[in-house]
C-alpha cells in the first residue's frame, strides 16, 4: 500500500472514531464510509476518498452496542494502517480536512514568526470533509486532541499565539464566507463557546449593542470580530447584543502579509461571573465581562477543546452572489500557539525580550 493511501486510509477512520465516541449520535454517513473503508484502502483510494453528499441526523443516537462495535472496528482499520497519521503538529489531529493541502509545515522560504517553522494552511474551494460536506461546511483545520486539553470551565487560563493573513480577501456582508480563524468548544454538536471570524464589511457593526455586552474600547474597527457562539445561539441574542459579536479585534486586509499577535484571557465561565480579554499586538481589544457557556452537551466533559485553521460555514451566500464562480483560495499561517496560566508564559512580546525559546 502506497503512503498516499495509508495517509487517506487511516484519517478518514480516525475521524469516524471521533464521531462516534465524542458527539455520541448515529451518524449513517460515517457509518456507511467506515464499512467502505473496511474493504481496504486501495478501493477507497480508486474511490476518491469521496466526500459524502448526506446529511446525518443530529438527533438520532447511535446504540450503545453498535457504536463501540463500529470504534473498535475503525481501531482495527487504524492498526492495519500502521496506527493514526494525523498530518499535523503534536497533539492535534485534522477535523474533516482530507485534502493533502489543508495543513502542513512551512518551507524555508515562508513565513515565520520564531523559531524554525510555522504552520499553514489552505482551504480550497469544495475542500471538505465526513458530514460537512451535506451542510456544506468547508475547512483546513486542526483539533486538539482531548489528552492534551489543559482548559477547564470556569477556571482562568491564557493562550497566545501569532497569525500571518496570505491571501483571505475582504467580503461584502451579501458574499462573505464568514472565515473563522480560531475557536474554542465542548465536545458535541453545541456552539463554539467563543470564535474569532471574519464578518462582511457593515456586518454586525454594533451600533446598537448594549454596552455590557459589547467591549466600550476605542478603535472597535476591522472585520475580525470574536463572537460568543453558544450565548448568541442558547440566548437568542440579537442586535442588543450584537449577535454575540462582543468585540472588533483587527482588519484581515491590514493584516495581509504581515504577523499579528495575539494573547487571550478567559475562564470559560458557566456563570455571570466569567470573563474574556484579548490583546492584539500588544493592545487590549476585548474585555468582555459576563457568562460565556450557556449550553453543555450531555456527558460532555468540562474542557474546552481548541481549534485553528480556517473555517468557512456560510458558503451559501457566496454561491447566491456569484453563481458558478469558485470561491477564492485562502491561505493563512500561525505560529507560536501556547497555554499557560500567565501572560508572560504565552505572549511572544513578552517571551522574546525574556529570553525564552521558541516552541519549536
Amino acid at each position: 500500500m502506497v503512503a498516499g493511501m495509508q495517509q487517506i486510509c487511516c484519517f478518514r477512520a480516525s475521524i469516524y472514531i471521533r464521531e462516534a465516541k465524542d458527539d455520541d449520535v448515529y451518524n449513517p454517513c460515517g457509518y456507511l464510509e467506515h464499512r467502505r473503508l473496511t474493504l481496504g484502502c486501495r478501493q477507497l483510494h480508486r474511490s476518491g476518498a469521496g466526500s459524502l453528499a448526506c446529511v446525518p441526523p443530529r438527533n438520532a443516537r447511535m446504540p450503545t452496542t453498535t457504536r463501540w462495535i463500529a470504534v473498535g472496528a475503525a481501531l482495527a482499520l487504524l492498526a492495519a494502517c500502521g496506527g493514526p497519521r494525523t498530518g499535523g503538529p503534536a497533539n492535534y489531529e485534522r477535523l474533516f480536512s482530507p485534502a493533502e493541502h489543508a495543513f502542513r509545515f512551512a518551507q524555508a522560504d515562508e513565513p515565520v514568526r520564531a523559531g524554525r517553522r510555522s504552520e499553514r494552511f489552505e482551504l480550497r474551494d469544495g475542500d471538505c470533509g465526513g458530514s460537512d460536506c451535506g451542510a456544506p461546511r468547508y475547512r483546513a483545520e486542526i483539533r486538539q486532541d482531548d489528552s492534551a486539553v489543559s482548559a477547564r470551565l470556569d477556571t482562568d487560563i491564557w493562550y497566545g499565539w501569532s497569525f500571518y493573513n496570505a491571501t483571505i480577501p475582504a467580503f461584502a456582508a451579501d458574499n462573505a464566507l464568514r472565515v473563522v480563524v480560531g475557536q474554542w468548544k465542548l465536545a458535541g454538536a453545541s456552539p463554539a463557546i467563543f470564535r474569532l471570524v471574519q464578518t462582511g464589511t457593515g456586518e454586525a457593526g454594533g451600533e446598537t449593542c448594549r454596552p455590557e455586552i459589547c467591549t466600550p474600547l476605542p478603535d472597535q474597527t476591522g472585520d475580525v470580530a470574536v463572537q460568543l457562539a453558544d450565548m448568541a445561539e442558547s440566548r437568542g441574542w440579537g442586535p442588543a447584543q450584537n449577535g454575540g459579536h462582543v468585540c472588533r479585534l483587527f482588519d484581515m486586509a491590514a493584516a495581509r502579509g504581515r504577523w499579528v499577535d495575539i494573547v487571550v484571557n478567559t475562564n470559560f465561565a458557566t456563570t455571570p461571573d466569567g470573563y474574556l480579554r484579548i490583546w492584539v499586538d500588544g493592545q487590549l481589544k476585548c474585555d468582555y465581562r459576563g457568562q460565556l457557556v450557556a449550553s453543555r452537551p450531555a456527558g460532555a466533559a468540562p474542557r474546552p477543546e481548541h481549534r485553528r485553521g480556517i473555517f468557512v460555514s456560510y458558503t451559501g451566500r457566496w454561491d447566491r452572489a456569484f453563481p458558478g464562480r469558485p470561491k477564492p483560495t485562502l491561505v493563512a499561517f500561525y505560529d507560536e500557539f501556547l497555554s499557560g496560566d500567565s501572560r508572560p508564559q504565552v505572549d511572544i512580546r513578552l517571551r522574546a525580550p525574556a529570553g525564552d525559546r521558541a516552541k519549536d
